[in-house]
């Protein structure tokens, strides 16, 4: 494997004149297999939250719904709905392009002066890098179910307070290092700060690294996974880091290091009230439908929905991935069939575009 993610390449064989519809290009790039069906939904709360906070602080107008699409389990950025919104305003060209393309060259530096003026005061105020902090749930092991989703819904807005910082660092990097290159200068696919310190030191906080699903562990839980992707990338050169790139999937993940024992209280909850066969049936239900398991009683709907989200999960984790960067042809084509492969286990130690 050469050191950058073969999503990086395969995303750029649109042909001529054809734009990008959907791109997971700037918050989770490169391998990344199907998320579980609770997992992609709180995802897709969060970059909507972030998207809103992000255009809300450059002096863009913000979305009425979240301007994402699901495919195949993957969140990605609508850009219809993007431009739509955007590119009527100054700058606004800019953001979406950096929004939807991080890795390509604008075609000159974002010009708004209210843009401008944003993005020096954001640099500023962003230079610390503050994760959601390292504070365990405490939990009493008799709480009821409604308390546990009070609980968990409370836990979740602290998080996200710390992701749209961190969604808006990634569009301020996104759009300077377009920049960078519509003046000529060279800007490769570079690690986050923390990704490169990882893996030139060997350590690090794990909880910012691990896949972006509530139903995954985190490194801190499994040390080896980080030990394993280190050792597999040892051979490959390494690439510079961008101090402001990558921060939403790593304090994301840490966040995600918060909320999962509080999930997952429910979820044993949820399975000694009957009202799921095994407590991790709790990962195939979407957000909007989670608080039915504070039922009194068992929702009627519960075990075909678990049943039809396992077994789409289960296929998507059999088929191929769907590219960065996708037009609508490509998003309406079969999946086909490829597996599991070992760059998903890599993906938070490779770099971004």
């Amino acid at each position: 494997m050469a050191q950058r993610s073969d999503h990086r390449f395969r995303e750029l064989d649109l042909s001529p004149g054809q734009r990008p519809v959907y791109s997971r290009a700037l918050l989770l790039p490169g391998p990344l297999p199907p998320l579980s069906h609770f997992g992609i939904t709180l995802l897709r709360h969060a970059v909507g939250t972030g998207l809103r906070y992000a255009l809300y602080h450059l002096g863009m107008p913000m979305p009425e719904a979240p301007p994402v699409k699901i495919v195949r389990l993957r969140l990605y950025l609508d850009a219809r709905e993007l431009r739509c919104l955007l590119t009527p305003v100054p700058g606004g060209s800019d953001v979406v392009a950096a929004l939807l393309e991080p890795g390509d060259t604008g075609e000159r530096p974002a010009e708004a002066r209210a843009l401008v003026a944003a993005l020096s005061f954001h640099r500023v105020r962003l230079l610390p890098f503050r994760v959601p902090p390292d504070r365990p749930a405490r939990l009493r092991g008799d709480e009821p179910p409604a308390a546990l989703w009070r609980h968990f819904r409370h836990r979740l807005s602290r998080v996200l307070g710390r992701t749209n910082d961190a969604l808006l660092s990634d569009l301020v990097s996104a759009l300077d290092r377009r920049a960078l290159r519509a003046r000529g200068e060279e800007v490769p696919p570079a690690l986050s700060k923390g990704a490169w310190t990882l893996r030139t030191r060997g350590r690090g906080d794990l909880r910012r690294f691990g896949l972006p699903d509530l139903l995954a562990p985190s490194w801190a839980e499994e040390p080896d996974l980080a030990r394993a992707a280190r050792h597999a990338l040892e051979r490959h050169p390494l690439p510079a880091h961008d101090r402001y790139r990558g921060r939403f999937r790593e304090a994301w993940r840490a966040g995600l290091s918060q909320l999962a024992p509080i999930y997952r209280a429910l979820a044993r909850a949820a399975a000694e009230r009957g009202h799921l066969a095994e407590p991790d049936d709790a990962f195939f239900l979407p957000l909007d439908t989670a608080e039915d398991l504070t039922a009194a009683h068992k929702p009627s709907w519960i075990e075909s929905a678990v049943h039809s989200n396992r077994a789409e999960y289960d296929s998507l984790r059999k088929a191929a991935e769907p590219l960065d960067l996708m037009t609508e042809r490509q998003e309406m084509g079969p999946a086909g069939g490829e597996g599991e492969r070992p760059e998903w286990a890599w993906s938070p130690l490779l770099p971004l575009p």
